[in-house]
């Protein structure tokens, strides 16, 4: 019963902060001060920095380019009033979680890393430190271990779609290489373009994630970290009816700055769709499900679900425990199909 409290709360938050559902994007272009001409041109004090930054609804380069660091907040992001997501613009191209402490919207004033008088206000922060991990619901490819998505010809993010009620925003790998041990022969190599989509609905902390590849492919796989990366635990495995829901629960600090950030105790799941949900895998750091349509067809896609809660950052959490994290990701995964 407390969990539909927590909703029931959060809900009632949203009316009385006076915010409409809605849903925004971010991403910005770290230039110089020769960019103020620039529509949208504004200077960002972030991570202890000063960038000259203008917004940018596409951008690519070619994977000798440090495209980390050519974007501000490192890649394209989006958001709810509840939960907004980065995806890293590199090899890793991992999904980060930003939480919200009231039902807002906050980047446009935060830029991802909101200053201490923002704090102060009430904005939300980055609940999670991702490392080398599949954070929540991130695409990754499986051979043996955890990989990257590293050998390609270009990397592309771009802004797919927005409107108030839903958002849309992409990462491309074009040419990638997939590493399935034939790299030394030219002639058998497996090159592909690899898409991927995650929608966002206004009102939701949850977002859909469409992938599809110019070629069929087995081995790419999504899932959850564990919290912290590097000693966490307390993931679970749960086969539905209508699929699988991996989940993971646990409190790091959010940064490698543990003077100046207290830990959170963060909630992640991931739902795959039962004729999407392949072999289940697990290393050290990640729990994970192949992603198969047996296979993947050449211009036919895949989706499945990932959503976030931060127990210690959000005034009205969904869940203060493993336990209802577990409740409350029966009832997400039950209305998704």
């Amino acid at each position: 019963m407390s969990n539909y409290r927590n909703i029931g709360i959060a809900f009632l938050s949203l009316l009385l902060a006076g915010c409409s559902p809605r849903v925004a994007t971010s991403f910005w272009k770290i230039g110089t001060p020769a960019d103020s001409t620039v529509t949208g041109y504004t200077v960002i004090h972030a991570e202890g920095k000063t960038r000259h930054c203008y917004p940018i609804e596409a951008w690519s380069d070619g994977p000798l380019v440090d495209t980390y660091h050519q974007l501000h907040h490192h890649g394209v992001a989006v958001e709810s009033e509840l939960m907004a997501y980065r995806i890293y613009f590199d090899k890793k191209q991992t999904i980060d979680p930003y939480c919200k402490r009231k039902p807002q919207l906050e980047l446009a004033h935060s830029h991802w890393y909101p200053n201490d008088s923002l704090l102060a206000a009430g904005y939300g922060d980055d609940i999670l430190r991702v490392s080398g991990t599949v954070g929540v619901g991130s695409v990754k490819y499986w051979k043996d271990k955890l990989r990257h998505i590293e050998d390609v010809g270009e990397r592309q993010q771009w802004i797919v779609k927005k409107s108030r009620k839903k958002a849309t925003i992409a990462v491309c790998d074009v040419d990638w290489t997939v590493p399935d041990g034939n790299q030394e022969d030219p002639e058998r190599r497996k090159v592909i373009d690899l898409n991927v989509e995650y929608t966002m609905r206004a009102g939701h902390r949850d977002m859909r994630c469409d992938v599809k590849a110019s070629e069929p492919i087995e081995g790419l796989c999504t899932g959850v970290q564990t919290i912290p990366a590097k000693g966490g635990k307390d993931t679970t495995t749960i086969i539905l009816e209508n699929g699988v829901l991996l989940a993971s629960w646990g409190t790091d600090w959010p940064v490698n700055d543990s003077a100046k950030y207290a830990k959170e105790t963060v909630g992640l799941g991931v739902f795959i769709p039962k004729k999407y949900a392949g072999e289940l895998k697990h290393d050290k750091q990640n729990n994970l499900c192949i992603l198969t349509s047996l296979p993947l067809r050449a211009g036919v896609g895949l989706h499945f679900y990932l959503t976030c809660c931060g127990a210690t950052k959000e005034n009205h959490p969904v869940a203060r425990n493993a336990e209802e994290w577990l409740v409350y990701l029966r009832r997400w995964a039950k209305s998704l199909k």
